[in-house]
């Protein structure tokens, strides 16, 4: 044990209030440096030289304390710890989540405390970057829930930290440090964050959903190429109408009369447009927003699982539920059913929003008249494996998301489509991915 010679008049009180003769308590200073003491404990109290420095600790004597992992994770207790630097290379849950908890206890004696906890990560720049103390700490926040850097909300995850996207050049890595250093400083923001995000959420516990950005929903897929080839075969309706029945409109001598039979003209064509027109509306108001997109994407995955078997659709009432982040995200769940089957809900939801890889079924929307664009999404495994199953989750989709065609990738003109859609997918390669996170909601 080395201590600051500031210290020793408190570390002597302690020894002898916990008992340590002095003949027993050896105090020497550093050869190198006599501002440091060299602290010896023998005899029966050996054991005793945490509670002793701890001790000190509590009173003020030492601010700083340097320990190995061993200390942090073998049960010691010191809630007065508002700050813990994880020099580490442990990446464990367990351990993790042990020497985490050192800092994060309440202290009776500080009601107000907040703990900083840091993660020491080497960061290596460019295109190569960041490296494996970054890859590290992506680990870490998977298993460990905070509040947002951006809004009002606990999740777990590295997105809450607001750190970007990797690689880093110099000058982000710099940026991230200095805005880490300043959020840190502001302890009382910190605490009214928390307070907020408690308060923010309806259901007031802790789950586990999907979160997405909005560039990953196929909404302007749905608005663009839905809506708008409705509308465009509504307003062909009117035209095509009003071009048959345009030589009668020439045949009209009377001004009085030509405005009555175009007004007739133009009611027919808006009645038998009419269907067309209200679906488009329809698929407007259903898709209007990122959160209404993605829920009916998981009702359709749902009831396909539900017909598929993996979710047991006699088990309980399930509810698909979808809500927009501060962040500019989106978050989906489900409501009911076991951990199981909410874990291959999000499973399947997350296959769907990712980048196409190898999927034995697609589901393909080209291009109209080469103007809109196409979109193409997976078929999840669970659903792929019988064309069945696949062609009924196909029937939901058009049913409550959009048109779209079943391709099944295993023949020529399959891979073909195939080749198609991962190339089209490379666009969005350094773009944010959905990702399974726990929120509180």
């Amino acid at each position: 044990m080395i201590v600051p010679t500031s210290a020793e008049p408190l570390l002597r009180e302690a020894a002898t209030a916990l008992g340590i003769e002095p003949r027993n308590l050896s105090i020497s200073p550093l050869i190198h440096d006599p501002d440091y003491l060299s602290v010896e404990i023998r005899g029966e109290y050996y054991r005793g030289s945490v509670r002793l420095i701890t001790s000190v600790f509590e009173q003020g004597g030492i601010t700083v304390l340097v320990g190995t992992k061993s200390l942090l994770g073998e049960g010691w207790d010191e809630p007065c710890i508002d700050t813990l630097v994880l020099a580490s290379f442990v990446g464990s849950f367990v351990l993790s989540n042990q020497m985490r908890g050192r800092s994060i206890r309440v202290d009776p004696a500080r009601p107000q405390k907040t703990a900083n906890i840091w993660h020491l990560v080497c960061v290596e720049p460019g295109l190569f970057g960041p490296g494996g103390d970054y890859e590290l700490l992506v680990r870490r926040c998977s298993a460990f829930a905070g509040v947002n850097s951006a809004a009002p909300v606990i999740e777990n995850g590295t997105e809450r930290l607001g750190f970007g996207h990797p690689p880093f050049s110099r000058d982000q890595i710099a940026q991230i440090n200095t805005k880490t250093c300043r959020r840190a400083l502001d302890r009382a923001g910190l605490r009214q964050q928390w307070q907020d995000a408690l308060g923010a959420g309806s259901i007031k516990q802790m789950t586990d959903g999907l979160k997405a950005p909005d560039e990953l929903l196929p909404r302007r897929f749905v608005l663009a190429n839905t809506i708008a080839a409705l509308l465009i075969q509504a307003a062909y309706l009117v035209v095509a109408i009003l071009e048959s029945f345009g030589r009668l409109l020439g045949r009209v001598q009377s001004s009085q009369d030509f405005w009555s039979l175009a007004a007739l003209l133009l009611g027919i064509a808006a009645i038998v447009s009419l269907p067309w027109s209200l679906i488009a509306l329809w698929r407007l108001i259903r898709h209007g927003t990122p959160e209404r997109s993605i829920k009916q994407i998981g009702r359709a995955v749902l009831e396909a699982l539900e017909y598929e078997g993996s979710i047991d659709q006699h088990a309980g009432v399930f509810r698909v539920h979808a809500d927009r982040n501060g962040d500019g995200t989106v978050f989906c769940w489900l409501g009911g059913g076991t951990g199981k089957e909410q874990a291959t809900f999000l499973r399947a939801l997350r296959e769907i929003l990712s980048p196409i890889v190898n999927p034995r079924y697609l589901l393909a929307r080209g291009k109209i008249w080469r103007v809109f664009r196409e979109d193409y999404f997976a078929v999840p495994v669970p659903l792929a494996r019988k064309k069945e199953v696949a062609e009924m989750f196909t029937q939901r989709w058009r049913r409550l998301v959009g048109a779209v065609e079943l391709v099944y990738t295993r023949t020529p003109e399959g891979r073909k489509v195939l080749l198609r859609a991962r190339n089209h997918s490379l666009s969005g390669a350094f773009q944010k991915r959905a990702e399974r996170v726990s929120a509180w909601k």
